[in-house]
């Protein structure tokens, strides 16, 4: 582990059109005027588009994931990882960069191992998110505070947009290959005992027609959580 590195992830498939932007808005100047290097990594899930060449032309290290699905994508970073802390968030421009720093905050202050940015507790600008993702996203959150009780009741269970301290995330043992991996996060991160904040962030709308199938992918999370239940 490098004391004084800070990793950014950002899972990528087929996101042309808006890496470089997401890559742009992450708040590098101000996080090294903090003391840190910067480390901003690409995992490609086997892009057909340009998405690897924007990422090398903007300086960011690509890896290529092992396998395919959004799971395996971070597995393989998880790995490649070796910063204090480690941030990550989507790489279709719906979750702004520079919440990255109030996330370092609260990382930085002892009081909690991850956080966790709430799109359900900010901002969710006009068209961001559909009125069945939005119950959805109620309904598999609560599951999740149900089945794993944390002293606390997390709002939005399926963010993208997570913050770990390093030690956290070397630990997890990811076995979901899919959309699923935030839930088999949060449970795996309650049963070792993580502390788990939240701070309330915007959510934009996507540019490019999103991978995401409501009804298909909350079945998988539902499921996911019982299995990390049992």
């Amino acid at each position: 582990m490098f004391k004084n590195e800070i990793s950014v992830l950002l899972p990528a498939l087929d996101e042309e059109l808006t890496l470089g932007r997401v890559i742009d808005g992450i708040p590098v100047e101000q996080i090294k005027k903090k003391g840190y290097d910067i480390d901003i990594m690409v995992v490609d899930g086997h892009s057909t588009d340009n998405t690897q060449k924007i990422a090398l032309a903007k300086g960011a290290r690509l890896i290529l994931q092992e396998g395919r699905g959004k799971g395996l994508g971070l597995k393989t970073a998880f790995k490649a990882s070796k910063g204090k802390y480690l941030f990550m968030m989507d790489s279709d421009d719906t979750y702004p960069g520079y919440h990255i720093l109030e996330m370092l905050d609260l990382l930085e202050s002892g009081k909690y191992d991850v956080v966790l940015g709430s799109r359900l507790n900010g901002n969710i600008m006009p068209g961001a998110m559909t009125g069945v993702n939005y119950l959805g996203n109620k309904i598999l959150t609560q599951t999740a505070n149900i089945l794993f009780p944390n002293g606390h009741k997390v709002s939005d269970l399926c963010t993208g947009m997570w913050g770990f301290k390093g030690d956290v995330v070397r630990k997890l043992q990811l076995e979901a290959r899919h959309f699923d991996v935030e839930a088999e996060m949060y449970a795996k991160c309650v049963k070792m005992g993580c502390n788990i904040g939240e701070i309330p962030i915007e959510y934009r709308k996507r540019i490019a027609p999103s991978k995401l199938s409501s009804v298909k992918h909350g079945v998988t999370i539902a499921t996911r959580l019982l299995k990390e239940k049992i």
